[in-house]
């Protein structure tokens, strides 16, 4: 009985990456797989740059995640929901665009883990408490390194979600800084989507873009 069910759980977990992962397979199908047991750890560098630079193509990735593996329609019809469902979805975006930022902290040294590490970023997406408010709250501790690390001690802990948080631009342009001026050349100068690829995989960054879609989400404060 227990195996059926765990089947069961795999097999919705399988089809659910299948579906939400379809625009990240379209832009770093090349470098990187994707499916239900993909972590934030697994990402190459330039992708995980690509989804905390928040371009408007970065941020309509995350609505068709949310979107497509909920069977909800496309990352275009996000703004649409009702209120009550888009309040729910708006947690969750904020809650998996805080897990790659904290990756990046991470693989600088500034965290030693982030929030359900252990858990793939479908299984996060599927989680009903990824659609809560509390989910926000998830914070993980700096490490000395962390430019947050001495006012967290100050603090106790107890201002940790927004001090971990504080930091965000820094952690963005380091972490451009580590990916490497290779990486950024190619992102930000339109030329042959091949070349792009290449010269990404060649810093395991991520392939191409396409050109930015016209997606306005909300933005939260820094």
């Amino acid at each position: 009985m227990m195996d059926a069910v765990v089947s069961l759980a795999s097999q919705k977990a399988r089809r659910a990456a299948k579906r939400g992962f379809r625009e990240w397979r379209r832009l770093f199908g090349s470098i990187a797989e994707f499916d239900e047991h993909t972590r934030w750890a697994d990402l190459p560098d330039g992708a995980l740059l690509f989804f905390v630079e928040e371009s408007r193509e970065s941020q309509h990735s995350f609505y068709d995640l949310l979107m497509s593996s909920h069977r909800l329609g496309s990352g275009y019809d996000f703004e649409m929901q009702p209120f009550d469902r888009l309040t729910g979805l708006l947690n969750a975006y904020f809650f998996i665009t805080d897990q790659a930022r904290f990756e990046c902290m991470r693989r600088l040294g500034w965290l030693d883990t982030i929030p359900r590490a252990d858990h793939s970023i479908i299984d996060v997406v599927m989680d009903a408490a990824t659609l809560e408010y509390a989910s926000l709250m998830e914070t993980p501790a700096p490490t000395p390194l962390h430019p947050a690390y001495a006012e967290d001690l100050e603090s106790r802990g107890i201002d940790r979600a927004a001090l971990v948080r504080k930091y965000t631009i820094e952690t963005i342009q380091s972490f451009r800084n580590r990916v490497g001026s290779n990486a950024s050349a190619v992102l930000c100068t339109p030329g042959n989507r091949t070349n792009r690829r290449q010269a990404l995989s060649a810093v395991g960054g991520s392939s191409g873009r396409e050109p930015a879609r016209h997606v306005n989400p909300p933005r939260r404060g820094q």
